[in-house]
């Protein structure tokens, strides 16, 4: 690899994510970043250094990768340090960030020298017309190899399930709602919550409203029509169809039965 800094620029855009900066620096000494603007991951492809990040240290080594909150002050010190860094930001730059467990973990992961190869030949090969693929496959085959906070993803779920144990009865609460409310992608709590509840946010969703609707039942309510409305489902022949997919019967003949 050249002794030179390479700086590489990506002009393709995505809302989705895009991978502003790939750059592989190589004489370093005091590095300081303006990258406020943007999430920043990196990796330490050679030599020692520190990371500060609001002021507090972090020892950099081979193989470190790092990660820099969008927002934040930061620079890299070091006489012989050598580290790659890809700048991105979109709307699953959040995600991303997320997932990485950084807020919980901090912003140093050790140990993965064996991602040292991947970024500098991707960065070596990357010009004009595939800078944008290259970095973006650099971040998100590095990010999938960082572990993430089991603790992180655990406080997201039980924030869904209190926001949505508060709001479901509301006929036009919905999982873009939900993600409204926590500041999230919609798509992303989804995946999240499929794979640690083992089921989709929707229907999780409508079996609250359902075991809702049942329980006005109970309680007397006998229209079904102010049922659907209680329970959030608002519209009266989709929770009749819904109930009766569930139960058995309609809602009707079900509040019949109980009443004998």
């Amino acid at each position: 690899m050249e002794s030179n800094n390479i700086c590489k620029f990506n002009i393709n855009r995505s809302s989705d994510l895009t991978c502003a900066n790939f750059v592989y620096e190589t004489k370093n000494g005091l590095q300081k970043h303006a990258k406020k603007d943007k999430y920043l991951l990196g990796i330490v492809t050679r030599g020692q250094g520190k990371l500060t990040v609001d002021a507090k240290d972090y020892n950099l080594d081979d193989g470190c990768v790092f990660i820099v909150e969008k927002g934040v002050d930061f620079s890299v010190f070091g006489e012989d340090i050598e580290y790659c860094y890809v700048t991105f930001d979109g709307r699953r730059a959040v995600e991303l960030y997320d997932r990485s467990g950084t807020a919980i973990n901090g912003c140093i992961f050790e140990g993965y020298g064996a991602l040292i190869d991947f970024w500098l030949e991707s960065i070596k090969k990357a010009d004009d017309t595939n800078v944008d693929l290259m970095a973006e496959a650099v971040l998100l085959y590095s990010f999938a190899h960082l572990s993430p906070s089991k603790k992180k993803h655990s406080d997201l779920i039980s924030k869904m399930l209190a926001v949505t144990d508060d709001n479901f009865t509301r006929a036009d609460f919905c999982l873009s709602a939900l993600a409204e409310v926590l500041g999230y992608d919609a798509k992303y709590l989804s995946f999240l919550f499929k794979r640690k509840k083992g089921i989709a946010f929707t229907a999780y969703l409508r079996d609250l409203r359902m075991k809702h609707a049942l329980f006005l039942m109970e309680q007397g309510v006998v229209s079904v029509k102010n049922i659907a409305i209680l329970a959030g489902f608002g519209d009266a022949l989709y929770f009749s169809k819904i109930f009766k997919q569930q139960m058995g019967v309609p809602p009707k003949e079900y509040i019949e039965n109980l009443n004998k």
